[in-house]
């Protein structure tokens, strides 16, 4: 009579392995048995994911008129960039930009001259100008170096007369070449720079 064998079961050889009690640990297996022996375990960390580099907002083409206008201007036109972007919205569609600079009014924006109007505006966070002569009220259009103001009358400009709307321009050849535009644009308004 054969008695059955007991199945021998291949031994593992030695080698670190995987902890079976904790995955952050390889414990050393010595042919036989667990030993005491233990190490950190050592994660294949992935290979890096190339990332597309950060797209920039798309700045909106301005229009030809708008950008013959930006590059005619011999200051600059710092802080008023948003405002030239946004000048499309409001210009209509047979309207186009004769000359155009940075100014001040209640903050830092633009003071453009069209064929039918001359206009300001300004964009912030907390408010927004926006003014705005056509070429049928505009009776005198003002450039006062001493202070600086481009100055917009709606009446014949007096020492008592208020002007219709006054913006600061920095750059005395930008306000000329301003003056100038709105001069061709319009016989009505008189233009002066004092």
């Amino acid at each position: 009579m054969s008695y059955p064998t007991a199945q021998h079961t291949p031994a593992r050889p030695a080698a670190w392995l995987p902890d079976p009690l904790d995955d952050a640990l390889v414990r050393y297996w010595d042919g036989q048995r667990w030993t005491f022996h233990t190490a950190v375990r050592k994660v294949a960390v992935p290979a890096p994911v190339a990332t597309p580099p950060a797209r920039q907002p798309v700045q909106p083409a301005l229009r030809p008129d708008v950008a013959a206008a930006v590059d005619r201007v011999r200051g600059v036109l710092l802080g008023s960039m948003k405002e030239v972007n946004l000048l499309g919205g409001y210009l209509g569609a047979d309207e186009q930009v004769l000359a155009l600079t940075g100014a001040a009014g209640e903050g830092q924006g633009v003071l453009v001259c069209t064929n039918q109007r001359l206009l300001f505006l300004f964009v912030g966070v907390l408010r927004k100008q926006f003014l705005q002569i056509g070429w049928n009220q505009a009776k005198a259009v003002i450039y006062d170096r001493s202070t600086r103001m481009f100055l917009v009358y709606v009446t014949k400009p007096t020492k008592r007369a208020v002007p219709a709307f006054a913006v600061r321009v920095g750059n005395l050849s930008d306000a000329q070449m301003v003056a100038q535009a709105a001069q061709a644009a319009s016989a009505a308004p008189r233009l002066d720079i004092v």
